[in-house]
């Protein structure tokens, strides 16, 4: 489980390149809808948020090696990358589509 005391600090690794999800806004800081929903529950737990900002493909042995408490970055669940670490629940869904001319 996964959880702060009060006053606690929780650092999120990030790799700030898949925007609207994360990168890096006008002032230099991290934004986007990870961004939020990471402060949003650090708010809910009373706790101070922090973010790491790691190449993609870094973020899960870094987690490992505890360079940080948690991953939120655009990430999708493989069976590989479960084999390595634990995810929550799904947050959010895509699919591709192809779009084309009618005529086409």
């Amino acid at each position: 489980t996964f959880g702060a005391s009060a006053a606690e600090k929780i650092n999120f690794g990030v790799s700030a390149t898949y925007p609207p999800f994360e990168s890096i806004g006008a002032n230099n800081e991290i934004v986007g809808f990870d961004i939020d929903l990471a402060k949003a529950l650090c708010k809910q737990m009373q706790a101070e948020c922090t973010f790491t900002n790691h190449a993609f493909d870094s973020l899960i042995p870094s987690l490992k090696f505890r360079k940080y408490d948690a991953v939120i970055s655009g990430m999708d669940i493989t069976p590989e990358r479960s084999k390595q670490v634990s995810f929550t629940t799904p947050y959010y869904e895509n699919s591709a589509v192809v779009i084309a001319k009618k005529d086409t």
